[in-house]
């Protein structure tokens, strides 16, 4: 085997290549390791967004739910009205054609009414007591 020495300027030049390259990497690691950090915090925070994201959504369906059954209350309500106007409208009409009949009675009652009181009127006249 051949051995080789090396002059001390070469041993100090890998000495010095070899603590620069330390160094680097060192500073690689660090790089990394902060970079890790950050985006472990930004994950925890977007967890947090999620967290937050998923209880408005939840209140949202319910405020949601809540209208549905309020619009499905107001509907039937209106239904109801609706119904209750179409009665009463019904009976409006037969009130008042019950009143226009009894208008023609009572007229064709005065009618025969004034008729026998002529036709009593002309008996009393012919037939004094």
């Amino acid at each position: 085997m051949i051995e080789q020495t090396l002059s001390p300027k070469s041993v100090k030049k890998v000495e010095k290549d070899l603590a620069k390259e330390e160094k680097m990497e060192a500073s690689r690691v660090k790089d990394l390791l902060d970079d890790l950090a950050k985006t472990e915090k930004a994950h925890t925070k977007t967890e947090k967004a999620v967290h937050k994201a998923e209880n408005a959504l939840a209140k949202a369906e319910k405020k949601e739910l809540k209208a549905v059954k309020a619009a499905n209350k107001a509907a039937h309500e209106h239904d109801i009205a609706v119904a209750k106007l179409h009665s009463t409208e019904q009976d409006e009409q037969l009130k008042k054609r019950q009143n226009v009949k009894l208008a023609q009675d009572i007229e064709v009652k005065k009618v025969k009414a004034e008729a026998a009181l002529k036709d009593q009127e002309i008996h009393s006249v012919s037939h004094p007591r």
